[in-house]
């Protein structure tokens, strides 16, 4: 039996452009809305591929971990932003009142809640690469792209070493390698049922 998946190679393969061109270009000023846009809307690109792929394949684990990588970033930056700015206000507004922040009350607070919100911020990252390393050795196991195994390798080596430069450089070969990925992903498997169950 055949699964065809054109549709998922081609919407991955333009969603992990796109996230790409978003992470890396949207830090300019001015085209940083439109390209987090762009990145944003290739996000949903990939999902839609994953959960095409499972669907086709009957395992759901690329589509659910990319998921779980996606919301842990939007709802945990989003929460940890809020702290690290409560703290900046608050570290601000003490020091144009009294002159010496952390001697009062107020400045103490802002300055534990920008440092919880900074190691939050941190966490977050980590445990979204965490999910994404989970999703792309699940796409590897259910395509042998080998592909998305280097993808999920420098994810991991990214995340061990994103405390110096060397990390972010990894996670860019990691964005290369979903490209990658998707690009040499076959656009027709070839299922068969054995007793152990189905093989691609």
């Amino acid at each position: 039996m055949t699964v065809k998946l054109k549709s998922e190679k081609t919407l991955g393969l333009i969603g992990s452009i796109l996230v790409l061109v978003g992470g890396f270009i949207g830090v300019i000023p001015s085209v940083g809305v439109f390209i987090g846009s762009t990145s944003l809307i290739g996000q949903v690109l990939v999902l839609i591929a994953l959960k095409g792929l499972g669907d086709k394949l009957g395992d759901d684990r690329p589509f659910r971990y990319y998921l779980y990588s996606i919301l842990v970033v939007v709802g945990g930056l989003f929460l940890a932003g809020i702290m690290v700015l409560l703290g900046i206000y608050s570290l601000a507004g003490a020091t144009m009142a009294f002159g010496k922040p952390m001697e009062h009350g107020i400045g103490a607070a802002g300055a534990v809640m920008l440092a919880l919100g900074i190691i939050g911020m941190v966490a977050i990252v980590i445990l979204a690469i965490y999910f994404s390393i989970k999703a792309w050795r699940a796409a590897y196991e259910m395509t042998h792209v080998e592909e998305f195994k280097k993808t999920a390798d420098f994810l991991l080596w990214g995340a061990v070493t994103l405390i110096i430069l060397v990390g972010f450089l990894l996670l860019l070969v990691a964005a290369v390698y979903q490209i990658l990925a998707f690009a040499n992903m076959p656009e027709i498997l070839e299922r068969e049922k054995t007793e152990e169950g189905t093989v691609f």
